[in-house]
């Protein structure tokens, strides 16, 4: 079901009922962009994505919100399904309040529009938000403005530039109230918020208690109505429709905020596929200013839904990795097919999406077959336990394992975000940073780490890089052999790290804290989240975390390849750099292994 401004507040009273009934929630979200900040590096800590991520993307906007919710049937032992698109857009509730400026991502903007998003109706249709702080502020405006009604301000002298409009509108409230038409309305328009007090001050004075002045909103536009005074009676119902005409039009202003709170207050299990940006969105938008610290988010993420179960988790587990996809169309796909089947659900007429009329990456639509998959692997969870599960809900302890774990789609070693413990904690015991003249290509790092069984570069910057080993026996090697060089340096990683770790406390005591954010614009992304836009020929590439270099024995990533960081390292697909290639120091000879290693180890650890 479509929903604008228009019905928003009829289908947000329907989805009370909804939501209490629910057993699960599916979402899913469309942006204007994805990220205008560094890109994150195979090698980042989790709190280091968090941060790049916190930077380098809440300046987009959610603009689409899906929302499938299903309900689950004892009796015919089936779900039924109610799924919502709604449009959403920051609209000013007038001319005094915030004007948001938000980023758009040329390519995301492309691919919305050739998905068939209709711009047209988020800008004219889209349901605003406030956040919790937002509407105090709002609410206290309004108050404010209420006192200026009751108890009125010091008089303000009038212009000789003022003063020919005022003497013109208050010509024309003379011939109202000298009217004998005590029922009818007299509409002021054109005037700014000063002419508009201005005329508020002159009519205390020329027509105290005979008639009574109220600005009211429209489209973002402001006017003032002038009515007569009735009876003690009539002025407490007129009082009364004011003060449910300003409750309105501060429920309309906080929109589709109060939805996500009656979300988040529901307890319910939340379904995601790939929900970590998601959910930052939401957060951002919806509630309050992600925090900079990553533990402070995480807490922040569990109060608020503490039940979360995202998709791409439950297929990247041991149970799954091998027999499905991660992609959500392809996983649909897959599913269709033994040993897994689609689940049949019951459709709410006007209110439920269907498989034969695909509407991907339409953000209801995207819900819904998410919600989908999330059944269909429940099913299959059951069918492979000893004896057979009929049906695994949502609160079954077979889900526990991927209850309330994110994933990060780019650190290949690191599997998830653990929102209620302690994140896992691969070893980089064979990763090493390496400092290098500016000149140094691919191929110098290739050929310094080949002897040592090769390893995998990723680059972070044109004199810097993450290498890991393949052979990770071959680490005491590398530092006995490589460290003490004066035309490159090494150091290992954790070593690396605890000097930024101090750099970072230096610059956070050092440095003012401003409101100004200053990002680094990089190459726009295609992919649908972070790591997945469904775009032609870009999954399979986009997961490659290996490729072959040098005699196959070294792998890299560059810093300007491919948006997600994934490159494969060869001249073909790698930006050619315009530089003398600096010689490389001859290390010392080693005896080549034939036991092929990964750069990373395989994390099965769910629990």
């Amino acid at each position: 079901m479509e929903v604008t401004r228009s019905n928003f507040q009829d289908v947000l009273k329907e989805l009370d009922e909804v939501l209490d009934k629910a057993t699960f929630l599916a979402i899913d979200g469309e942006f204007t962009g994805l990220n205008s900040g560094p890109d994150a590096n195979a090698f980042d800590t989790p709190a280091q994505y968090y941060t790049k991520l916190r930077k380098g993307s809440m300046n987009f906007l959610l603009v689409q919100f899906g929302l499938a919710v299903f309900t689950y049937n004892s009796k015919t032992n089936l779900y039924s399904q109610r799924s919502y698109n709604f449009y959403v857009f920051p609209r000013p509730l007038d001319r005094t309040s915030p004007d948001c400026r938000f980023m758009c991502q040329a390519s995301s903007i492309v691919f919305l529009a050739n998905e068939g998003f209709d711009f047209n109706k988020l800008f004219k249709e889209g349901i605003p938000y406030l956040t919790k702080e937002d509407e105090e502020k709002l609410n206290k405006k309004m108050v404010d403005k209420q006192k200026v009604r009751e108890e009125g301000l010091d008089l303000i002298p009038i212009s000789d530039d003022d003063k020919p409009q005022i003497d013109e509108i208050c010509s024309g409230i003379e011939d109202y109230v000298n009217s004998e038409d005590d029922g009818k309305e007299l509409r002021i328009e054109r005037c700014n918020a000063f002419i508009r007090r201005l005329v508020h001050q002159e009519a205390r004075l020329r027509w105290p208690n005979k008639i009574r002045l109220e600005t009211r909103n429209e489209n973002g536009n402001q006017f003032i109505i002038v009515s007569k005074i009735g009876t003690k009676e009539e002025e407490e119902q007129k009082e009364t429709e004011r003060k449910e005409r300003v409750k309105l039009e501060v429920q309309e202003a906080v929109g589709l905020s109060v939805l996500l709170r009656k979300i988040a207050d529901s307890g319910k299990v939340i379904v995601g596929h790939n929900m970590l940006l998601d959910l930052c969105h939401i957060i951002h938008q919806f509630f309050a200013p992600l925090p900079e610290s990553y533990h402070e988010f995480k807490s922040l993420v569990h109060c608020l839904f503490p039940r979360l179960l995202d998709t791409k988790i439950i297929c990247q587990s041991g149970q799954f990795k091998d027999s499905v996809p991660s992609n959500l169309n392809q996983l649909l796909e897959t599913l269709h097919s033994a040993p897994f089947s689609i689940p049949e659900t019951e459709n709410i007429p006007d209110r439920s999406y269907k498989l034969n009329n695909d509407k991907s990456h339409e953000a209801g639509y995207d819900a819904y077959i998410t919600g989908l998959c999330f059944i269909a692997l429940c099913n299959r969870l059951g069918e492979l336990q000893i004896p057979e599960i009929s049906t695994v809900l949502p609160d079954s302890p077979l889900l526990n394992p991927y209850l309330n774990k994110l994933l990060i789609a780019r650190l290949k070693d690191y599997p998830h975000i653990n929102l209620i413990g302690n994140d896992p904690n691969p070893s980089r015991e064979h990763v090493f940073h390496v400092t290098f003249p500016k000149q140094w290509k691919l191929s110098d790092l290739t050929s310094l780490f080949s002897p040592y069984g090769g390893a995998y570069v990723a680059w972070l910057s044109d004199t810097t890089a993450y290498a890991a080993l393949h052979r990770r026996d071959q680490v005491s090697a590398v530092v006995q052999n490589l460290f003490k060089s004066t035309h490159y340096s090494l150091k290992k990683y954790r070593d690396y790290q605890a000097s930024v770790e101090v750099e970072e406390t230096v610059t956070k005591v050092t440095t003012p804290k401003t409101k100004t954010t200053t990002t680094t614009t990089t190459k726009p992304e295609r992919k649908r989240k972070i790591s997945e836009r469904e775009s032609p020929g870009d999954e399979g590439s986009a997961e490659k975390a290996e490729a072959t270099g040098q005699e196959d024995t070294a792998t890299a990533d560059s810093p300007k390849d491919e948006e997600d960081g994934w490159a494969v390292a060869s001249g073909k697909r790698r930006r050619k750099r315009n530089r003398t290639q600096a010689p490389v120091p001859e290390p010392e000879k080693h005896k080549k292994s034939e036991v092929k290693s990964k750069s990373f180890a395989e994390n099965d650890a769910w629990a």
